[in-house]
């Protein structure tokens, strides 16, 4: 193994460094959905037992390209990876010695049974099964997931040294990068001309290759990276070519030909979170600019209703889809992209972006039992599309495997060191974090109450505190004095010892309209997704076809449903109050049966010229967290 005094140090520092793995911890209900979750998926004996024996399985079976199965289309090969990362995630944020001790015992087991003299580590028996045929002229036919499912095993063997300082686990992660090096220069290959999506999926192993590096100095990690550097700077025309293209003036979904096909969202922003990473280690400003731009074509151009972006898991004007369908796994990575860039930059309005993503778009695609989620989270209509088992599997799709780490990501990023000492608290739901000696708590219950939030800061010497100014708050007050934020910040002075401060945002409704378009320009599969006819029958006739309003409150996007008191009439079938003159107030509802399920209820009151209108709501994610068919739920009105 390489020494790690090869490689040097990072040439750029973040603006922003987060608490230390295991130093946040979410509290109220986010905590009380993350503890469900971590319990599930990490300590108990469904995960230590079928749910991680099913992933290693698929190393013995290669059925990711047996003729009879995959054909070369398979992914169970990222499943083991998947799992062991949430783990490792596990291990970092509890420092749990048994959980520790059982993870390296299985990791150690598989490396020995699995992984090949020459570093090879997969589930495909065929080892340059890189491309399924590639002489064919549709991108279509060179699908193959053998590199994809290779970046996940190496990045959670990383993860696994990283939580626990294990050597075994680094070592065998070092002779895969050898092996892809080495296999690849033997094939006259280059990772942009593997796997799928013109390349963009392999491309995607870039983020863990540089954590790798910067571990152990590895030469072939590095070469590898800056060979996926080249080839999306590349002017070949390819949609791989993601640094180039992120300079076009043009919407992402009019770059190439077909973006229902290459426009992959959940694999782009693997590769951007990469490039980003690239950045951080080089200080190449150019690929940080070409991340950059990309985000503000999907910021313009993608965000969709739920407070993700794309459409159903591809880049094709999510922005104005009447029908709003997020991956669950897009809402993952768009929180890791946005969380690299707010480190990187200091910007706080991505702060911004992670809470309304985690908050609506997530936690609405996460079931309350904290052992699956869905799919596909969409904007209305009876449930969201829960994750089938995927690719031969039982227990495994790549959304419900993706579902914990998004919780430690959105834990870390509740509040940050600047560059110059100051501490900055960042997200607003109750959570706290400790940042060298320092320590920050946050409750109020934002963003259900009313109430203020309180932020008590323990610090171990007088210096600085920035609080975030959200953008969307008309007015931001500290212990009740109106404030004048500078930079997306509110800055106050801080005395060592004990800090204490009331936070207080405009949380009044605000009404936003939103501008249609038709869903007749994207291919057959994604519409038929909007109905879901194979799993979610009762969806038949509720595909919409106008333009509605989202009621916003904070960064909460309100909806009507079933377990908020709404009646499904008019839930789903009410006429749009869109450009109708109609004025808001929001008001906390009394408690009842229909409505108990929710953190809280709130008559939404609709007032114009001598009518009125009255509508039971509450938060998106909390309507529609539940796989039933009876229910119902609409963030449109």
């Amino acid at each position: 193994m390489t020494a790690n005094n090869d490689c040097p140090e990072n040439a750029v520092r973040d603006a922003l460094s987060p608490p230390a793995p295991g130093c946040a911890r979410l509290l109220g209900p986010a905590g009380e959905a993350a503890g469900v979750c971590l319990r599930v998926r990490a300590f108990s004996d469904w995960a230590q037992g079928p749910l991680y024996d099913e992933a290693a399985r698929a190393f013995r079976t290669h059925w990711d390209d047996d003729p009879r199965g995959g054909q070369g289309w398979g992914w169970q090969n990222e499943y083991w990876g998947k799992t062991m990362l949430g783990f490792a995630g596990a291990i970092r944020a509890t420092r749990d010695p048994a959980l520790a001790a059982w993870a390296l015992d299985k990791a150690h087991a598989f490396v020995r049974e699995f992984q090949k003299p020459n570093g090879y580590l997969s589930t495909y028996a065929s080892e340059d099964l890189l491309r399924r045929n590639p002489d064919g002229p549709d991108p279509r036919d060179h699908a193959c997931f053998n590199v994809w499912g290779r970046k996940y095993t190496l990045w959670a063997l990383v993860e696994l040294h990283e939580a626990t300082g294990d050597a075994a686990c680094l070592a065998a992660a070092e002779k895969m990068a050898d092996h892809l090096a080495a296999q690849l220069g033997r094939l006259g290959l280059t990772l942009d001309r593997t796997g799928t999506w013109h390349g963009v999926s392999s491309m995607s192993i870039l983020r863990p290759l540089l954590e790798l590096h910067r571990l152990t100095g590895s030469a072939s990690a590095r070469a590898l990276a800056e060979s996926v550097v080249r080839a999306a700077s590349a002017g070949s025309g390819s949609p791989a070519a993601i640094l180039r293209d992120a300079l076009r003036p043009e919407p992402i979904a009019e770059w190439h030909p077909d973006p229902s096909f290459w426009a992959k969202g959940y694999e782009i922003m693997s590769c951007l979170e990469g490039f980003a990473d690239w950045y951080r280690l080089t200080g190449e400003r150019r690929v940080l600019d070409a991340v950059l731009a990309y985000e503000r074509h999907l910021v313009e151009e993608e965000l969709n209703p739920m407070g993700s972006v794309g459409c159903f898991d591809h880049f094709l004007h999510a922005a104005h889809r009447v029908n709003g369908m997020t991956e669950l796994c897009d809402v993952v990575h768009w929180i890791r992209l946005e969380r690299e860039l707010l480190l990187l930059t200091g910007d706080p309005a991505r702060a911004d972006r992670i809470e309304e993503a985690f908050l609506n778009a997530f936690l609405a695609g996460v079931w309350r039992d904290g052992r699956w989620g869905a799919h596909i989270v969409r904007s209305h209509g009876t449930r969201h599309l829960s994750a089938p088992p995927q690719v031969g599997m039982a227990l495994h799709q790549c959304c419900p495997d993706n579902m914990v780490r998004a919780f430690f990501d959105y834990a870390g990023s509740q509040a940050a060191r600047a560059a110059d000492g100051a501490l900055c608290v960042l997200l607003y739901t109750d959570g706290a974090a400790a940042l060298g000696g320092d320590r920050v708590e946050i409750s109020g219950g934002y963003p259900w109450s009313d109430g203020p939030v309180v932020v008590r800061a323990e610090l171990e010497k007088a210096g600085t505190v920035r609080f975030r100014a959200p953008r969307w708050s008309a007015e931001v007050r500290v212990d009740g004095e109106p404030c004048a934020p500078s930079g997306g910040w509110i800055e106050r002075p801080a005395r060592a010892g004990t800090n204490v401060w009331r936070l207080g945002f405009d949380l009044s409704p605000r009404l936003v309209n939103w501008t249609g378009r038709s869903d007749e320009d994207i291919r057959d599969y994604v519409r038929s997704f909007m109905e879901y006819r194979s799993k979610t029958p009762e969806m038949a006739g509720l595909v919409r076809e106008e333009a509605g309003v989202r009621v916003l409150r904070g960064p909460l996007v309100l909806a009507k449903g079933r377990l908020a008191g709404t009646s499904r009439e008019e839930t789903l079938f009410a006429a749009t109050i869109r450009n109708q003159g109609w004025r808001a107030s929001l008001h906390p509802a009394p408690r009842t049966a229909a409505n108990a399920a929710v953190p809280q209820p709130w008559t939404l009151l609709l007032e114009r010229a001598g009518e009125s209108r009255a509508i039971p709501v509450a938060d998106f994610a909390s309507v529609s967290d539940v796989d039933d068919p009876s229910s119902w739920f609409s963030l449109w009105f």
